[in-house]
C-alpha cells in the first residue's frame, strides 16, 4: 500500500523540479473585483479600457476598472530608446 503513494510523489516531484512559475501577461487595465469578506482580486490582463469594462459586468456593480499600476509596455522593459518605439 505505501508503494502505491509513493511511487506517484516521486513521479510528480521529478516532473516539478526545476519549473519555473510562468510570467503571466499583464496589460495596462485591471478589474478589481469584490470575492468576499472584504477580498478584492485584481485581474490584469486587459489591452483596452472596453475588455475590462465587458469583464467588469460579469462580476457585479461592485466591480471597477483602474489602469495597472504594475504595467509596463514591453518597449520600456527592453530598455528601447524613444525613437525605436512602436507607434501607439
Amino acid at each position: 500500500m505505501l508503494r502505491l503513494f509513493i511511487f506517484p510523489a516521486a513521479l510528480a516531484l521529478i516532473a516539478l523540479a526545476g519549473v519555473k512559475p510562468g510570467m503571466a501577461y499583464e496589460g495596462p487595465w485591471c478589474v478589481k473585483a469584490p470575492i468576499g469578506r472584504g477580498a478584492v482580486v485584481d485581474i490584469c490582463h486587459f489591452r483596452t479600457i472596453e475588455q475590462c469594462l465587458q469583464e467588469r459586468t460579469l462580476w457585479g456593480g461592485s466591480a471597477f476598472c483602474v489602469q495597472n499600476a504594475r504595467y509596463l509596455p514591453y518597449w520600456k522593459n527592453r530598455g528601447l530608446s524613444a525613437s525605436r518605439r512602436p507607434a501607439q
